[in-house]
Protein backbone atom coordinates (compact mmCIF):
# COMPACT_ATOMS: atom_id res chain seq x y z
CA UNK A 1 0.00 0.00 0.00
CA UNK A 2 1.13 3.17 -0.61
CA UNK A 3 1.28 6.16 2.27
CA UNK A 4 -1.31 8.24 3.14
CA UNK A 5 -0.43 11.48 1.31
CA UNK A 6 -1.85 14.52 3.29
CA UNK A 7 -1.50 17.27 0.61
CA UNK A 8 -4.25 14.93 -1.13
CA UNK A 9 -6.49 17.74 0.96
CA UNK A 10 -5.50 20.20 -0.87
CA UNK A 11 -5.16 18.44 -4.15
CA UNK A 12 -8.86 17.50 -4.41
CA UNK A 13 -9.70 20.26 -2.17
CA UNK A 14 -12.75 21.19 -4.29
CA UNK A 15 -14.05 18.09 -4.59
CA UNK A 16 -14.42 17.36 -1.15
CA UNK A 17 -16.08 20.19 -0.60
CA UNK A 18 -18.28 19.09 -2.91
CA UNK A 19 -18.89 16.01 -1.14
CA UNK A 20 -19.26 18.05 1.94
CA UNK A 21 -22.28 20.33 0.26
CA UNK A 22 -24.16 17.25 -0.98
CA UNK A 23 -23.86 15.84 2.80
CA UNK A 24 -25.65 18.65 4.28
CA UNK A 25 -28.23 18.94 1.34
CA UNK A 26 -28.97 15.67 1.88
CA UNK A 27 -29.59 16.05 5.24
CA UNK A 28 -32.09 19.36 5.19
CA UNK A 29 -34.20 17.03 2.92
CA UNK A 30 -35.08 15.02 5.89
CA UNK A 31 -38.25 12.47 5.81
CA UNK A 32 -39.10 9.96 8.06
CA UNK A 33 -37.71 6.49 7.70
CA UNK A 34 -36.24 3.74 10.27
CA UNK A 35 -33.03 1.93 9.31
CA UNK A 36 -29.56 1.89 9.14
CA UNK A 37 -29.12 3.03 5.77
CA UNK A 38 -31.51 5.95 6.09
CA UNK A 39 -29.39 6.89 8.97
CA UNK A 40 -25.61 7.04 7.54
CA UNK A 41 -26.85 8.89 4.17
CA UNK A 42 -29.22 11.55 5.77
CA UNK A 43 -29.22 12.14 9.42
CA UNK A 44 -25.65 12.08 9.92
CA UNK A 45 -25.31 14.09 6.74
CA UNK A 46 -24.99 17.34 9.31
CA UNK A 47 -21.16 16.30 9.61
CA UNK A 48 -20.56 17.78 6.04
CA UNK A 49 -20.38 21.32 8.21
CA UNK A 50 -17.31 20.05 10.22
CA UNK A 51 -15.64 18.08 6.65
CA UNK A 52 -16.26 21.91 5.40
CA UNK A 53 -15.04 23.47 8.29
CA UNK A 54 -11.81 21.74 8.35
CA UNK A 55 -11.25 22.16 4.70
CA UNK A 56 -11.47 25.88 5.50
CA UNK A 57 -9.69 25.90 7.93
CA UNK A 58 -6.63 24.11 5.60
CA UNK A 59 -7.07 26.71 2.76
CA UNK A 60 -6.97 29.97 5.32
CA UNK A 61 -3.50 28.39 6.12
CA UNK A 62 -3.05 28.40 2.71
CA UNK A 63 -4.15 31.77 1.96
CA UNK A 64 -2.71 33.34 4.91
CA UNK A 65 1.55 31.85 4.64
CA UNK A 66 1.76 31.89 0.49
CA UNK A 67 2.12 35.41 -0.22
CA UNK A 68 5.15 36.81 0.69
CA UNK A 69 4.48 39.91 -1.49
CA UNK A 70 2.26 41.19 0.84
CA UNK A 71 4.62 41.53 3.64
CA UNK A 72 5.17 39.64 6.57
CA UNK A 73 3.36 39.86 10.15
CA UNK A 74 0.13 42.21 10.19
CA UNK A 75 0.69 43.67 6.65
CA UNK A 76 -1.07 40.90 4.49
CA UNK A 77 -4.50 40.95 7.11
CA UNK A 78 -6.21 43.88 5.65
CA UNK A 79 -6.20 41.99 1.91
CA UNK A 80 -6.76 38.71 3.88
CA UNK A 81 -10.43 40.34 5.21
CA UNK A 82 -11.25 41.62 2.42
CA UNK A 83 -10.49 38.58 0.04
CA UNK A 84 -12.94 36.36 2.45
CA UNK A 85 -15.12 39.37 2.33
CA UNK A 86 -15.54 39.49 -1.46
CA UNK A 87 -16.15 35.85 -1.34
CA UNK A 88 -19.11 35.89 1.50
CA UNK A 89 -20.65 38.86 2.31
CA UNK A 90 -22.25 39.39 -1.21
CA UNK A 91 -23.60 36.63 -1.66
CA UNK A 92 -24.98 36.57 2.04
CA UNK A 93 -26.23 40.43 1.51
CA UNK A 94 -28.39 39.59 -1.09
CA UNK A 95 -29.50 35.84 -0.48
CA UNK A 96 -30.63 37.09 3.21
CA UNK A 97 -32.47 40.53 1.81
CA UNK A 98 -34.43 38.21 -0.67
CA UNK A 99 -35.06 36.06 2.67
CA UNK A 100 -35.79 38.05 5.70
CA UNK A 101 -37.67 41.07 3.98
CA UNK A 102 -40.47 39.57 2.80
CA UNK A 103 -40.67 38.57 6.38
CA UNK A 104 -40.57 42.01 7.51
CA UNK A 105 -43.52 42.66 5.06
CA UNK A 106 -45.61 39.78 6.17
CA UNK A 107 -44.95 40.85 9.87
CA UNK A 108 -42.39 38.51 11.18
CA UNK A 109 -40.06 40.60 12.15
CA UNK A 110 -39.38 44.21 13.51
CA UNK A 111 -37.28 46.70 11.40
CA UNK A 112 -34.13 46.46 13.84
CA UNK A 113 -34.82 42.26 13.66
CA UNK A 114 -34.65 42.54 9.94
CA UNK A 115 -31.86 44.81 9.65
CA UNK A 116 -29.59 42.96 12.24
CA UNK A 117 -30.79 39.69 10.32
CA UNK A 118 -29.96 40.55 6.81
CA UNK A 119 -26.33 42.31 8.49
CA UNK A 120 -24.97 40.49 11.09
CA UNK A 121 -27.78 37.04 11.15
CA UNK A 122 -28.88 38.40 14.66
CA UNK A 123 -31.26 35.51 14.65
CA UNK A 124 -28.20 33.45 15.56
CA UNK A 125 -26.68 35.58 17.98
CA UNK A 126 -30.03 35.77 20.06
CA UNK A 127 -30.45 32.49 20.10
CA UNK A 128 -32.58 31.20 17.07
CA UNK A 129 -31.01 28.86 14.21
CA UNK A 130 -32.64 28.50 11.17
CA UNK A 131 -31.05 27.34 7.63
CA UNK A 132 -28.76 30.71 7.51
CA UNK A 133 -27.19 29.84 10.58
CA UNK A 134 -23.55 28.79 9.14
CA UNK A 135 -22.99 31.98 7.65
CA UNK A 136 -22.09 34.29 10.26
CA UNK A 137 -20.71 31.31 12.23
CA UNK A 138 -17.73 31.13 9.68
CA UNK A 139 -17.51 34.75 9.18
CA UNK A 140 -16.81 35.02 12.74
CA UNK A 141 -14.62 32.14 12.42
CA UNK A 142 -12.39 33.86 9.49
CA UNK A 143 -12.06 37.27 11.36
CA UNK A 144 -10.49 35.68 14.22
CA UNK A 145 -8.51 33.08 12.43
CA UNK A 146 -5.75 35.30 11.33
CA UNK A 147 -5.13 36.03 15.26
CA UNK A 148 -5.09 31.92 15.84
CA UNK A 149 -2.53 31.30 13.02
CA UNK A 150 -0.02 34.31 13.85
CA UNK A 151 -0.32 32.49 17.61
CA UNK A 152 0.84 29.36 16.25
CA UNK A 153 3.61 30.26 13.93
CA UNK A 154 5.05 32.57 16.90
CA UNK A 155 4.11 30.04 19.95
CA UNK A 156 3.45 26.21 18.47
CA UNK A 157 2.22 25.07 21.54
CA UNK A 158 -0.55 26.41 21.18
CA UNK A 159 -1.38 24.18 18.72
CA UNK A 160 -2.90 22.21 21.47
CA UNK A 161 -5.77 24.76 21.83
CA UNK A 162 -8.19 22.19 19.96
CA UNK A 163 -8.48 20.30 23.03
CA UNK A 164 -8.73 23.25 25.25
CA UNK A 165 -12.38 23.91 22.64
CA UNK A 166 -13.04 20.81 23.26
CA UNK A 167 -13.21 21.01 26.89
CA UNK A 168 -14.62 24.21 27.09
CA UNK A 169 -17.68 22.86 25.20
CA UNK A 170 -18.23 20.24 28.15
CA UNK A 171 -18.10 23.19 30.63
CA UNK A 172 -20.60 25.31 28.32
CA UNK A 173 -22.92 22.51 28.55
CA UNK A 174 -22.89 21.73 31.70
CA UNK A 175 -21.44 25.17 33.93
CA UNK A 176 -25.05 26.91 34.82
CA UNK A 177 -23.52 30.52 34.46
CA UNK A 178 -21.77 29.50 30.98
CA UNK A 179 -24.76 27.83 30.33
CA UNK A 180 -26.99 30.53 30.54
CA UNK A 181 -24.64 33.35 29.25
CA UNK A 182 -23.62 31.26 26.17
CA UNK A 183 -25.48 28.18 25.54
CA UNK A 184 -27.94 29.36 22.53
CA UNK A 185 -24.42 29.39 20.83
CA UNK A 186 -23.64 25.87 21.36
CA UNK A 187 -23.79 25.31 17.54
CA UNK A 188 -20.88 27.48 17.41
CA UNK A 189 -18.79 26.62 20.06
CA UNK A 190 -18.91 22.50 19.10
CA UNK A 191 -17.46 23.64 15.72
CA UNK A 192 -14.57 25.49 16.97
CA UNK A 193 -12.05 22.33 17.56
CA UNK A 194 -12.51 21.36 13.92
CA UNK A 195 -12.29 24.32 12.44
CA UNK A 196 -8.66 24.87 14.87
CA UNK A 197 -7.78 21.59 13.55
CA UNK A 198 -8.08 21.76 9.84
CA UNK A 199 -5.52 25.06 10.67
CA UNK A 200 -3.22 23.34 12.20
CA UNK A 201 -3.51 20.37 9.31
CA UNK A 202 -2.37 23.49 6.91
CA UNK A 203 0.90 23.30 7.84
CA UNK A 204 1.50 19.40 7.02
CA UNK A 205 -0.46 19.58 4.06
CA UNK A 206 1.38 22.63 2.63
CA UNK A 207 4.80 20.71 3.65
CA UNK A 208 3.58 17.21 1.76
CA UNK A 209 3.56 15.28 4.47
CA UNK A 210 2.75 11.70 4.11
CA UNK A 211 1.24 9.17 6.74
CA UNK A 212 3.05 5.53 6.38
CA UNK A 213 0.53 2.96 4.68
CA UNK A 214 -0.79 1.16 7.62
CA UNK A 215 -2.29 4.25 8.51
CA UNK A 216 -4.82 3.40 6.65
CA UNK A 217 -6.16 0.55 8.63
CA UNK A 218 -6.42 3.25 11.56
CA UNK A 219 -8.16 5.47 9.54
CA UNK A 220 -10.68 2.96 8.59
CA UNK A 221 -11.25 2.09 12.43
CA UNK A 222 -11.99 5.63 13.26
CA UNK A 223 -14.22 5.89 10.37
CA UNK A 224 -16.35 3.11 10.55
CA UNK A 225 -16.32 3.16 15.18
CA UNK A 226 -17.15 7.09 14.88
CA UNK A 227 -20.06 6.68 12.41
CA UNK A 228 -21.17 4.03 14.03
CA UNK A 229 -21.50 6.22 17.56
CA UNK A 230 -23.37 8.79 15.56
CA UNK A 231 -25.87 6.32 13.61
CA UNK A 232 -26.55 4.88 16.84
CA UNK A 233 -27.25 8.49 18.57
CA UNK A 234 -29.61 9.38 15.59
CA UNK A 235 -31.51 6.00 15.68
CA UNK A 236 -33.63 6.29 18.84
CA UNK A 237 -31.35 8.50 20.93
CA UNK A 238 -32.10 11.84 19.33
CA UNK A 239 -33.16 14.48 22.14
CA UNK A 240 -31.54 11.60 25.06
CA UNK A 241 -28.57 13.65 25.03
CA UNK A 242 -26.98 17.05 24.74
CA UNK A 243 -26.16 17.73 20.91
CA UNK A 244 -22.44 18.92 21.67
CA UNK A 245 -21.99 15.25 22.31
CA UNK A 246 -22.60 14.11 18.71
CA UNK A 247 -20.49 16.98 17.30
CA UNK A 248 -17.48 15.80 19.12
CA UNK A 249 -17.85 12.40 17.29
CA UNK A 250 -18.43 14.39 14.60
CA UNK A 251 -14.35 15.66 14.57
CA UNK A 252 -12.84 12.06 13.95
CA UNK A 253 -15.35 11.01 11.94
CA UNK A 254 -15.11 14.04 9.57
CA UNK A 255 -11.22 13.84 9.75
CA UNK A 256 -10.82 10.14 8.92
CA UNK A 257 -13.70 10.64 6.23
CA UNK A 258 -11.58 13.43 4.65
CA UNK A 259 -8.63 11.76 4.29
CA UNK A 260 -10.09 8.31 3.02
CA UNK A 261 -12.11 9.98 0.24
CA UNK A 262 -8.93 12.38 -0.97
CA UNK A 263 -7.48 8.90 -1.08
CA UNK A 264 -10.19 7.28 -2.98
CA UNK A 265 -9.93 10.37 -5.44
CA UNK A 266 -6.87 9.40 -6.61
CA UNK A 267 -8.13 7.04 -8.64
CA UNK A 268 -11.70 8.44 -9.51
CA UNK A 269 -12.91 9.18 -12.80
CA UNK A 270 -12.60 12.66 -14.15
CA UNK A 271 -16.20 12.70 -15.01
CA UNK A 272 -16.89 12.50 -11.35
CA UNK A 273 -13.74 14.35 -9.86
CA UNK A 274 -15.15 17.39 -12.28
CA UNK A 275 -18.74 17.22 -11.15
CA UNK A 276 -17.95 17.32 -7.25
CA UNK A 277 -15.45 19.94 -8.20
CA UNK A 278 -17.73 21.98 -9.58
CA UNK A 279 -20.33 21.52 -6.81
CA UNK A 280 -17.76 22.30 -4.24
CA UNK A 281 -16.78 25.64 -6.42
CA UNK A 282 -20.47 26.96 -5.89
CA UNK A 283 -20.83 25.51 -1.78
CA UNK A 284 -21.78 28.72 -0.53
CA UNK A 285 -24.26 29.86 -2.81
CA UNK A 286 -25.80 26.36 -2.76
CA UNK A 287 -25.81 26.26 1.24
CA UNK A 288 -27.76 30.00 0.81
CA UNK A 289 -30.46 28.58 -1.92
CA UNK A 290 -30.95 25.10 -1.25
CA UNK A 291 -33.27 25.04 1.56
CA UNK A 292 -35.33 28.72 1.97
CA UNK A 293 -35.32 29.23 -2.17
CA UNK A 294 -35.89 25.47 -3.49
CA UNK A 295 -36.65 22.74 -0.91
CA UNK A 296 -39.38 24.95 0.91
CA UNK A 297 -41.37 24.84 -2.46
CA UNK A 298 -40.68 20.70 -2.69
CA UNK A 299 -41.48 19.91 1.04
CA UNK A 300 -45.29 19.98 0.17
CA UNK A 301 -45.03 17.97 -2.87
CA UNK A 302 -44.47 14.79 -0.58
CA UNK A 303 -42.39 13.15 -3.41
CA UNK A 304 -40.12 11.18 -1.38
CA UNK A 305 -36.44 11.49 -0.45
CA UNK A 306 -34.51 10.81 -3.62
CA UNK A 307 -36.86 12.57 -5.91
CA UNK A 308 -36.61 15.43 -3.75
CA UNK A 309 -32.92 15.42 -3.35
CA UNK A 310 -32.69 15.33 -6.97
CA UNK A 311 -34.75 17.84 -7.99
CA UNK A 312 -33.29 19.93 -5.50
CA UNK A 313 -30.05 19.28 -6.44
CA UNK A 314 -30.51 20.28 -9.95
CA UNK A 315 -32.89 23.43 -9.44
CA UNK A 316 -29.98 24.70 -6.83
CA UNK A 317 -27.27 24.24 -8.76
CA UNK A 318 -29.15 26.10 -11.08
CA UNK A 319 -29.91 28.85 -9.42
CA UNK A 320 -26.23 29.20 -7.21
CA UNK A 321 -24.43 28.91 -10.45
CA UNK A 322 -26.82 32.08 -11.55
CA UNK A 323 -26.10 33.55 -8.33
CA UNK A 324 -22.49 33.20 -8.54
CA UNK A 325 -21.86 34.95 -12.36
CA UNK A 326 -24.46 37.75 -11.31
CA UNK A 327 -22.16 38.83 -8.05
CA UNK A 328 -19.02 37.79 -10.33
CA UNK A 329 -20.21 40.56 -13.01
CA UNK A 330 -21.06 43.08 -9.81
CA UNK A 331 -18.13 42.60 -8.02
CA UNK A 332 -15.99 43.16 -11.09
CA UNK A 333 -17.58 46.23 -12.32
Amino acid sequence: MKPVSLHDLSRFRGELMGVAMLAVMMFHVGFTRHDTFWFCVNRCGNVGVDMFLFLSGIGLWYAWTKAPSLGEGWGRLPLFYRRRFQRIYPAWLMLSSLYYIPLYIKGKFTLWQTVGNVLIGWRLWSGFVDEFWFIPMILVFYLVAPFYMKLIQNRPVWRWLPLVAMVFCVLLQYWKPLNTSLGHLEILFSRVPIFLLGINAGLWVKEERQLPADALWLLLLTFVLSLGVCVNFENGLRGRFPLFLERMVYIPLSMSALLLLSRAFSRAPQWLLKTLAFVGSLSLELYLVHVNFVLKYLRPLDLGFWLTLLLMTAASLALAWLVHRLLSLLIKQ
